[in-house]
C-alpha cells in the first residue's frame, strides 16, 4: 500500500507499509519521452484487435436475452455503428462463472453466433470468485485439485466456516454461496484457468474477456454479513480477518482510515480478503504484499487463455491494474455515476492511464449507477466516441441508456459522432501501433505536445489523440457556448476545413445537437476510412488521406504521417513482420506516399478514394504519378476561401501503391485560342499574337495542359477602365474606355456596365454598347424583372480595379466572394463577348443542355461546353437540343447558395477551369447577367423561375405512364403494344402517335394505309379513360399540291426567310423567299417562323382543324425544333434518295453570320481535320431573317426556335381540346417551362444513359422545366430484359414517364419483354400511381412558388458535403428519397440517407441518417424508397389509368421527425384538366399537421372541384409512434368517433382505418394516446 502526499513547496512524500523503496527516474526530456522510457521498463502497451476500437455495448441488468436483443436492434435502428456486444454477470446461472442462465438467456450462444456472422464480436465477463457449495461445479473442483486458490496460513487460527477443507480462504461475492479466490501467482492456477476458458468457448463463442472484481473484491469483510447475504438466511456469516499484524499493521494507512466512520474503524481488508492470505507456488507471498497485484497477476494468464480459445489476438479488460498491466489488457474507469462531474472526470482518468502505460482506456459511457438523462447521455456518447475504449455500460435497475433508447436526439447525435470515430479508426489504430512499438501515449494532454505552453499544462477538459487531433468536448448541463483553447500553430476544423492559428481561445455557440469541436493539427497527415455498421465492413471501405499543412502552401509548408495496418486480429503481427506500414509526407507541394512494409494480403484490395489537402492557397492543377513514372490528371475541387483541395482518385491507387500527388499554381490564364482544340486549327505563335494575346512556348511544347495562348494582363493587352460613373434608379452605370487589341475586331464603341440592384436577392449586370445603332440585339423573352429595388440587399458590389476593370460580388452575411472578375479576359466586341469569373467553390451545377458524367461539374483541364441548340442525340460532350446558361453554386460549409443566369441566345460556351473559374463566351447580343442570392439552393431556383417564368401546371393525366414508338409502322402494332401492356395490368394513361402515323411524315396528315382507323382507336382509348398525344415537326413540305399547311403559311409569309440582299444559293428558296431545307418528308420543306404573329394564328388554326377533322388528341409533342435540317453544307442529306439526282442540300456560306470572326465550340467540336464545320451544321442558315418586321437574324435567335414554338402550340392545343392540354418540346430555352415539358432526347439503350438520365432530370429541374424525363428503355438500339426492367423502375420516378422506342429495334413496351419486365413494371408503376397526388402537389408548388419537383439531395441538405456529390439518388420534393438500381448484374445497392429519420416506403422500417446503407439486390428487387421524417404525404389507390385512380380513396401517411414528434404536408387537388384552376380559385387545398399525438387536417380552400365531395380517406398511417392504446377522430364542427386501428410496436407504426367516414372536403382531427 502506497500513499502520495503533496504539500506546498512543492513537495511529494511517498509512504508504504512494506517492501523497499525502489525508485526509477526518467529524464525525458519531453513529456512523451518520459512515458516512452517508463513503458520501456514496465512493458509496452498491448496492441488491441481492430474490432475493439469500435463502439461497444453492455448492461448489467438486461436480465434476459430479449432485452439484450432489443438494445442491439434499437442501436441498429439509428444506424449507430456497433462492434461489440457484452454479456454481464446476469447472463450466468446465479452469477456463477463459466455458466449460462438457460432460462433467461436460452439461445445466447446462437445469438452471439448470429452477431458474429454479421461482423460483430462478443465479450463475456469473468469474476475471480468460484462458488464452493455447488455439487460437481467443475471450476471449483479443478481449482481444488491443484490447490489453486488463496490459502489461509497454516499457523493461523482460521475463523469458523471461513475455509474449505483444503485451507482455501472463503469469501462472498455475487454467487449464492461462499467462494474461493484463484491465486494467479501459482502456475497451476494459470493452467486451470486457461483450460476452463478454452472449454467455455465450446459452450458460447466469445472474442474477448472482461475480468471484473479482481482487486480482489469481497463483500462484507469484518461485518455481520455481506450486503447481498439473504436476510432470512441465518446464521449470518462473513469473512473475518481477525487480529494479526498484516490486517492490523503498526501504521494503519490512508487506504484504511479514509473509509472510517465515527463508530467504525476500517482495516486494510475492508471489501477484500484477509491480508494474511498465502499466495504463490511455494506460499512465498503474503496477500499483504501482493494484494494490489491481484488484477495484474490475473491479466496475463487470462489473455493467454483468450488467445488459446479464440485463436486470435483477442482482448482482456481488467478492473484492477498495476504498472505493466497494459502489456496484456485494457482498463475501464470503474462503476461510475450518471453525473456531469463524472463525465468531466473521465477525461482526467483517461489521461492518467495513458501516462500509466494503459492507453486502452475509457469510462462507462452515460454512467453505470443512477439514471442518465437525454442531455447527459448525448454529451457522454460524444465524449465517449473519443475514449480509446468506447463502451456504453449501464447498471442494474437504472433506465435503459443504450443510444437507441433515449429518442432521436441521442440516437442521431450518437450515430453522427460514432461515424466520426469510425472515420478516424485507422489513425487510432496507428496510434496504438506507435504505443505498442515506441511507448507513446494514444490520448495525451495538450502539454505533451506543447510542453512550453504554461496554459496547456493546466487543461484537462480538452485532450489530443496522438499529436494531430484536438478534441474539445461539451461537458456541462444546458451548455450554450463552448470555450476552448487552440495551442500554437495551424489547426483545421475537422468538419469544415476552416483553419485557425493558435495560441488563441475560441468560443462557439452550442445547441443540444452541436458536436464536440475537433481540430486537425497543421504539419500532420492522417489516413481515414469510410465508416460502416461495424469494423468488419468498414475495413473493406476506401481510404481518405487528409493532409494538414503547417502553413500556407506558398511558404514551403510541410506535413507528415503514417498508417499501420494488419489483419486486425492476429497475434504479434508487427513482431512477425506481417503488417503494412506506409509513410506520407509533403515536400514542395507534393504528397509522397511510400510503402515501408507490406506483408498483408488484403491490402491489394483496399483503395484510396480521396486526398484532402488543407492550407492550399492558390488556384491549382493536380497531377498524379504512379510508381512506374506514368502520370494522369485526377479530378479535383478547390475551395479558395476555405483553402481546401479535394482530389478524387476514383479507386486509382491501392493501399499497396507508391505514388505522388502534386499540386501546382495555375496562372489564372484566360484562353485566347480555345478553338485550337479543333483538329482543323493549327495554333501558332503568330496566330496567337494576331489576336493580341501572349504565347507561352514552353506550355506549347510541354503538353502539360496549361493555356498556351492567353489574354495579357500587362499594358499591351485588351483592357477596360472606368471613365465615369452614372447613378440610376436602382444602381449605377460604369462607362468604360477600351484600349489594346481586340482579338476579333468590331469593338464596342461605348462600352458600359449597367449595375441594377433589382431586389434584396437579385442583382443584374449588363455589358452593352451604349453607342450601338441600332441597339444591340437582346433576347426577346418576357422576363419578369422586379421593380422594387433593394433596401437591404444580401450582396455588395465592389469595383476592385478601375484601371483594368474588375469587380466582385460579396455575400454580406458571410463575406464570401461569389463572383470575381479578377482573372481578366473581358472582351466586348460585335461578334465575340467574354467574361471570366472566379467561383467560391467547385460545387457548381447546371449549364445546359449537354450530357455530363456527374451532376456536379468538374473543373479539370479542357472542360468546355457548347451551348447552341442542335439536333444531337445525347452522348459525349456535345451540345444538345436546348440552351440553359444558368448555374447554382453552393458556396460554403453552411450551404449558402447563389445562382447566375446569362440572358443571351447566341452561340455560347461555358469553359470550366481550375481555380475554380468559369469563362462565358458568346458571339452576339449583350452580356446580361442575373445573380440570385438564395441563400438556399431551392431559394435560388425559386428566384430564377420568378424571373424566367414559373413552370406550367401539367394536366393530371400527364403524370401517368405513357407509351410511344417511332416504328409501330401500322395501327395493329400500336394496338398490340397497348394490349400487351394492359395484359400485365400496368397502368397506362397516354398513347402516342409518332411520325410514322403520318402520310409520308407530312404533319397534319394520317397514313390511311397503315394507320386507317387511328382516329377511331384514339376515341376508343379515350372512352376507356386514356389520353392521346400526336407529334408535330416544324417542317412543312413545299412540293405537295394543295397541301394546306404550306399554302396557309405561304399566304402570310409565315416562314423563315432569306435576307433580301443575299445571293440565295440555287434551288434553296420558294418563290416568296422562304428558306428551304430537307428533313423527314419526301421533299424540300420550309420552317415556320414563330416570331411572327401571323404564324401563331395559322399554326393554331391548323391544329384546331386537325383535332376537329382528322383525329382527336389531348396533347402535342413538338420535335425537331432546334430547328433540325438534314445535310446542311453537305452533298445531300443522309435520307435523300440515292438515285434521285441531281443531289441538293442547303448551303450556308459566305456571310459573317454563318462564318463569324470567332468560330465557336458549337461548330469546331464537330470538325474533322479536313472539314471545319459551321454553325449551320444540322440546321438552317444563320443569316435567315425572322420576326414580324424582319428584325431578327437566325444567328441571334436560333436557340430560341423551340421556345418560340412552344407557347403558340400550347395555345393551339388548348383551343383544340378545350382543356389544359400538354406540350412536350425537344428544344428549350429559359422560360420554356412556362408552356411545355421536355424529354432528354434520342438516347440509346445502354446503362450509361440510364444513369445519366438522373443528371439530366436534375438539370432541368434547376432550369425551371420540372416536367422532364428520358426515353425509358432507350430510343436507339435494342434494349435487354434487365436494362429495360431497371429503366422502367427508374422511369416510374421521372415526372414525365414515357417508354419510347426507335424505328427498327426490338419491341420494348413493358408487356413485350416477358414476365419479369411485365411484373416489375406493374409493381413500380402502381407505386408511382399511389404517389401521384403528392407528385401533383409538387407540381402545384413548382407552378406557384417555383420549387423543384425532382431535386438533388443537397437541395434539402445543403450543409451535407456528401449529398452535394450524389447523382445516383434523387428526391421527389422534400419528402421522398429514391435510390434506384443502375448497374448491369447488380447484386447489392449502396445508398446514402441524409440526416434525420427515414421510413422505408414499403415496410415502414425506420433508419437514421446520415448513414450509408447496403441491401442485397436480385433481378426483381425494387428501388429503395424512403419517406422523410417530418412530412405528411397523401396517396391514392392506383388503377389502370388516372381517370379511374382519381376516383379512389386516399391514404394519409405521416412520418414523424422523431419519436412522437411532428410532421406536416399538404394536398393540392383540382379537376386535373382545366386551365388556370389555381389562378381562378377552382381548387382544393388541404393542410396536414401532426403535433402532440394529434393529426390536424385543415381544408384551406375548396371551391369549384365537383368530385371532392365524393372522395374520401380510407386510412391514415403514422410512423414514429411509440404507443397507441386508443384513437379518437373528430370532424371539424362535428361529433367524435373511434376508428379501428392497429399498432405495430416494432415498427412504431399506427394504422388507422377511417373506412370512408371522412371526405376530402372535410377537416378533422385524429388523436391517439
Amino acid at each position: 500500500m502506497t500513499e502520495y502526499e503533496l504539500s506546498p513547496g512543492p513537495m511529494l512524500t511517498w509512504r508504504t507499509i512494506g517492501g523497499v523503496l525502489d525508485f526509477y527516474v526518467f529524464l525525458g526530456p519531453s513529456p512523451e519521452n518520459v512515458v516512452q522510457q517508463y513503458t520501456q521498463m514496465i512493458g509496452r502497451p498491448m496492441m488491441p484487435p481492430y474490432w475493439s476500437l469500435g463502439f461497444q455495448l453492455c448492461r448489467y441488468g438486461y436480465n434476459n436475452l430479449t432485452n439484450m436483443q432489443r438494445a442491439v436492434e434499437q442501436t441498429k435502428s439509428y444506424d449507430i455503428p456497433q462492434d461489440v456486444q457484452y454479456a454481464d454477470i446476469d447472463h450466468m446461472n446465479e452469477s456463477k462463472i463459466f455458466t449460462i442462465d438457460q432460462v433467461n438467456f436460452a439461445g445466447l450462444a446462437d445469438y452471439f453466433d448470429m452477431l458474429r456472422a454479421g461482423g460483430m464480436r462478443t465479450i463475456i465477463i469473468l469474476d475471480p470468485c468460484i462458488i464452493v457449495n455447488e455439487t460437481d461445479y467443475e471450476p471449483y473442483e479443478e481449482m481444488k485439485k491443484v490447490k489453486a486458490n488463496i490459502m489461509w496460513p497454516s499457523d493461523f487460527d482460521i475463523p469458523a466456516n471461513s475455509s474449505d477443507e483444503d485451507g482455501s480462504m472463503l469469501g462472498f461475492v455475487w454467487p449464492k454461496g461462499k467462494v474461493v479466490f484463484p491465486d494467479y501467482f501459482k502456475s497451476s492456477t494459470s493452467q486451470v484457468w486457461k483450460d476452463l476458458i478454452v472449454k467455455h468457448q465450446n459452450q458460447i463463442r466469445f472474442d474477448g474477456i472482461w475480468i471484473d472484481m479482481n482487486e480482489p473484491a469481497n463483500f462484507g469483510t469484518n461485518e455481520e454479513r455481506p450486503w447481498n447475504w439473504p436476510e432470512d438466511d441465518k446464521p449470518y456469516w462473513s469473512l473475518h480477518c481477525g487480529n494479526n499484524t498484516l490486517d492490523d499493521p503498526p501504521y494503519r494507512p490512508l487506504a484504511a482510515y479514509i473509509h472510517d466512520w465515527p463508530d467504525s474503524r476500517k482495516a486494510l481488508s475492508d471489501k477484500t480478503v484477509c491480508m494474511n492470505g498465502v499466495q504463490g507456488d511455494r506460499g512465498q507471498y503474503r496477500h499483504y504484499d501482493v494484494h494490489s497485484l491481484y488484477g495484474w497477476s490475473q491479466t496475463a494468464p487470462t489473455l493467454e487463455a483468450a488467445r488459446a480459445a479464440t485463436r486470435e489476438r483477442s482482448l482482456v479488460i481488467t478492473r484492477s491494474t498495476f504498472p505493466g498491466s497494459g502489456k496484456d489488457a485494457g482498463h475501464w474507469l470503474g462503476d461510475n455515476y450518471s453525473g456531469w462531474e463524472q463525465l468531466r472526470d473521465s477525461i482526467i482518468g483517461m489521461l492518467d492511464f495513458n501516462l500509466f502505460g494503459i492507453p486502452y482506456i475509457g469510462a462507462d459511457i452515460c454512467g453505470f449507477f443512477g439514471n442518465t438523462t437525454e442531455d447527459l447521455c448525448l454529451r457522454w456518447m460524444q465524449l465517449g466516441a473519443f475514449y480509446p475504449y468506447s463502451r456504453n455500460h449501464n447498471g442494474k435497475g437504472s433506465i435503459e441508456q443504450h443510444p437507441g433508447a433515449l429518442g432521436d436526439n441521442v440516437g442521431i447525435a450518437s450515430r453522427e459522432i460514432m461515424e466520426t470515430r469510425y472515420w478516424l479508426l485507422p489513425y487510432l489504430y496507428t496510434l496504438f501501433h506507435q504505443a505498442h512499438k515506441q511507448g507513446e501515449t494514444v490520448v495525451r494532454p495538450l502539454h505533451h505536445e506543447f510542453s512550453m505552453d504554461t496554459k496547456a499544462r493546466g487543461i484537462n477538459d480538452q485532450f489530443l489523440w496522438g499529436p494531430a487531433l484536438l478534441i474539445s468536448p461539451i461537458l456541462y448541463e444546458n451548455q450554450t457556448e463552448l470555450t476552448y483553447y487552440i495551442p500554437n500553430g495551424r489547426w483545421y476544423h475537422f468538419y469544415t476545413g476552416s483553419f485557425i492559428v493558435g495560441p488563441v481561445e475560441k468560443t462557439v455557440p452550442v445547441s443540444l445537437m452541436s458536436k464536440p469541436e475537433l481540430h486537425l493539427r497543421g504539419g500532420h497527415i492522417i489516413v481515414l476510412q469510410e465508416p460502416a455498421n461495424n469494423t468488419h465492413f468498414s475495413r473493406m471501405n476506401t481510404f481518405q488521406i487528409r493532409v494538414m499543412l503547417d502553413g500556407p502552401d506558398t511558404a514551403n509548408a510541410s506535413a507528415s504521417g503514417s498508417l499501420f495496418w494488419d489483419d486486425g486480429q492476429s497475434v504479434d503481427t508487427f513482431e512477425s513482420g506481417n503488417y503494412f506500414l506506409a509513410n506520407y509526407r509533403i515536400h514542395n507541394r507534393t504528397l509522397h506516399v511510400t510503402v515501408v512494409n507490406n506483408n498483408v494480403s488484403e491490402v491489394s484490395s483496399l483503395l484510396y478514394e480521396h486526398v484532402i489537402v488543407y492550407g492550399v492557397t492558390t488556384a491549382v492543377n493536380v497531377i498524379a504519378t504512379r510508381s512506374d513514372g506514368s502520370t494522369f490528371y485526377p479530378q479535383f475541387s478547390f475551395d479558395p476561401y476555405v483553402q481546401v483541395l479535394n482530389v478524387t482518385l476514383n479507386d486509382t491507387f491501392m493501399l499497396s501503391d507508391n505514388f505522388t500527388i502534386a499540386w501546382m499554381n495555375v496562372e489564372e490564364r484566360v484562353d485566347c485560342f480555345p478553338d485550337a482544340r479543333s483538329p482543323a486549327v493549327n495554333l501558332t505563335q503568330e496566330a496567337c499574337q494576331q489576336r493580341g494575346c501572349q504565347f507561352d512556348e514552353e506550355a506549347a511544347t510541354s503538353k502539360t495542359g496549361s493555356v498556351v495562348c492567353f489574354y495579357s494582363a500587362d499594358e499591351g493587352g485588351l483592357r477596360y477602365n472606368v471613365s465615369r460613373r452614372e447613378d440610376t434608379q436602382h444602381g449605377f452605370k460604369l462607362h468604360l474606355t477600351a484600349s489594346g487589341p481586340y482579338p476579333f475586331g468590331g469593338n464596342f464603341t461605348s462600352p458600359v456596365l449597367d449595375v441594377q440592384m433589382l431586389s434584396n436577392q437579385l442583382l443584374r449586370l449588363t455589358f452593352d454598347d451604349a453607342g450601338a445603332v441600332p441597339p444591340r440585339y437582346r433576347v426577346p423573352t418576357n422576363i419578369n424583372i422586379p421593380t422594387t429595388g433593394a433596401n437591404n440587399p444580401l450582396y455588395t458590389f465592389n469595383v476592385t480595379d478601375q484601371d483594368i476593370l474588375s469587380f466582385v460580388i460579396i455575400r454580406k452575411a458571410t463575406g464570401t466572394v461569389i463572383f470575381d472578375t479578377g482573372p481578366g479576359g473581358l472582351v466586348l466586341s460585335d461578334q465575340f463577348l467574354q467574361l471570366t469569373t472566379r467561383l467560391p467553390s467547385a460545387d457548381l451545377y447546371g449549364l445546359g443542355e449537354n450530357t455530363h458524367s456527374s451532376f456536379r461539374r468538374h473543373f479539370d483541364k479542357d472542360n468546355s461546353w457548347a451551348a447552341f441548340a442542335r439536333d444531337q442525340f445525347p452522348g459525349g460532350d456535345n451540345n444538345l437540343y436546348g440552351v440553359h446558361p444558368f448555374y447554382t453554386c453552393v458556396e460554403d460549409s453552411h450551404g449558402n447558395t447563389h445562382g447566375v443566369f446569362l440572358l443571351n441566345s447566341n452561340a455560347q460556351e461555358y469553359a470550366l477551369s481550375p481555380g475554380p473559374m468559369l469563362t462565358w463566351r458568346t458571339i452576339g447580343g449583350v452580356l446580361d447577367f442575373y445573380v440570385f442570392l438564395g441563400p438556399s439552393p431551392e431559394n435560388v431556383v425559386q428566384q430564377y423561375t420568378q424571373v424566367i417564368g414559373r413552370p406550367m401546371m401539367p394536366p393530371y393525366w400527364s403524370l401517368g405512364f405513357q407509351l410511344c414508338r417511332y416504328g409501330y409502322n401500322n395501327l395493329t402494332n400500336m394496338q398490340r403494344a397497348v394490349e400487351q401492356t394492359k395484359s400485365y395490368d400496368i397502368p397506362h394513361d397516354v398513347q402516342y402517335a409518332d411520325i410514322d402515323h403520318m402520310d409520308e411524315r407530312k404533319i397534319f396528315t394520317i397514313d390511311q394505309g397503315n394507320f386507317a382507323g387511328l382516329a377511331d382507336y384514339f376515341d376508343t382509348l379515350r372512352a376507356g379513360g386514356m389520353r392521346t398525344i400526336i407529334i408535330l415537326d416544324p417542317c412543312i413540305i413545299v412540293n405537295e399540291t394543295n397541301y394546306e399547311p404550306y399554302e396557309e403559311m405561304k399566304k402570310v409569309k409565315a416562314n423563315i426567310m432569306w435576307p433580301s440582299d443575299f445571293d440565295i444559293p440555287a434551288n434553296s428558296s420558294d418563290d416568296d423567299g422562304s428558306m428551304l431545307g430537307f428533313v423527314w418528308p419526301k421533299g424540300k420543306v420550309v420552317f415556320p417562323d414563330y416570331f411572327k404573329s401571323v404564324t401563331h394564328q395559322v399554326w393554331k388554326d391548323l391544329i384546331v382543324k386537325h383535332h376537329q377533322n382528322k383525329t382527336r388528341f389531348d396533347g402535342i409533342w413538338i420535335d425537331m425544333n432546334e430547328p433540325a435540317n438534314f445535310g446542311t453544307n453537305e452533298e445531300r442529306p443522309w435520307n435523300w434518295p440515292k438515285n434521285d439526282t441531281p443531289y441538293w442540300s442547303l448551303q450556308c456560306k459566305n456571310n459573317s453570320w454563318d462564318e463569324p470572326p470567332y468560330r465557336p465550340l458549337a461548330a469546331y467540336m464537330y470538325d474533322n481535320a479536313d472539314n471545319p464545320r459551321t454553325l449551320a451544321d444540322k440546321t438552317v442558315c444563320m443569316n435567315g431573317v425572322q420576326g414580324d418586321r424582319g428584325q431578327y437574324r437566325h444567328y441571334d435567335v436560333h436557340s430560341l426556335y423551340g421556345w418560340s414554338q412552344t407557347a403558340p402550340t400550347l395555345e393551339a392545343a388548348r383551343a383544340a381540346t378545350g382543356e389544359r392540354s400538354l406540350v412536350v418540346t425537344r428544344s428549350t430555352f429559359p422560360g420554356s417551362g412556362k408552356d411545355g415539358g421536355h424529354w432528354l432526347g434520342d438516347n440509346t439503350s445502354v446503362w450509361s444513359h440510364l444513369r445519366q438520365s438522373i443528371i439530366g432530370m436534375l438539370d432541368f429541374n434547376l432550369f425551371g422545366i420540372p416536367y422532364i424525363g428520358a426515353d425509358i428503355c432507350g430510343f436507339f438500339d435494342d434494349t435487354t430484359e434487365e436494362l429495360c426492367l431497371r429503366w422502367m423502375q427508374l422511369g416510374a420516378f421521372y415526372p414525365y414517364s414515357r417508354n419510347h422506342n426507335g424505328n427498327g429495334y426490338n419491341e420494348q413496351h413493358p408487356g413485350a419483354l416477358g414476365d419479369n419486365v411485365g411484373i416489375a413494371s406493374r409493381e413500380i408503376m402502381e407505386t408511382r400511381y399511389w404517389l401521384l397526388p403528392y407528385l401533383y402537389t409538387l407540381f402545384h408548388q413548382a407552378h406557384t412558388q417555383g420549387e423543384t419537383v425532382v431535386r438533388p439531395l443537397h437541395h434539402e441538405f445543403p450543409m451535407d458535403f456528401k449529398a452535394r456529390g450524389i447523382d445516383r439518388q434523387f428526391m421527389w420534393g422534400p419528402a421522398l428519397l429514391i435510390s434506384p438500381i443502375l448497374e448491369l448484374n447488380q447484386t447489392e445497392l449502396k445508398y446514402y440517407l441524409p440526416g434525420g429519420r427515414w421510413y422505408h416506403f414499403y415496410t415502414g422500417e425506420v433508419s437514421m441518417g446520415p448513414s450509408e446503407k447496403t441491401v442485397p439486390v436480385t433481378l426483381m428487387s425494387k428501388p429503395e424508397l424512403h419517406l422523410r421524417g417530418g412530412h405528411v404525404l397523401v396517396l391514392q389507390a392506383p388503377a389502370n389509368n388516372t381517370h379511374f385512380s382519381r376516383q379512389n380513396s386516399f391514404q394519409i401517411r405521416a412520418m414523424l421527425d422523431k419519436a412522437n414528434g411532428s410532421a406536416r404536408g399538404s394536398l393540392f387537388w383540382d379537376d386535373g384538366v382545366s386551365v388556370d384552376t389555381y389562378e381562378n380559385g377552382k381548387y382544393t387545398l388541404v393542410n396536414y399537421t401532426v403535433k402532440d399525438k394529434t393529426l390536424q387536417v385543415t381544408v384551406v380552400a375548396n371551391k369549384g372541384v365537383s368530385d371532392v365531395s365524393s372522395l374520401d380517406y380510407e386510412d391514415v398511417i403514422v410512423y414514429g409512434v411509440t404507443a397507441a392504446n386508443n384513437v379518437t377522430a373528430t370532424k371539424t364542427g362535428g361529433a367524435s368517433f373511434y376508428p379501428a386501428f392497429t399498432f405495430h410496436t416494432n415498427l412504431q407504426m399506427l394504422n388507422i382505418t377511417l373506412g370512408n367516414a371522412v371526405k376530402l372536403s372535410e377537416g378533422f382531427t385524429l388523436s391517439w394516446q
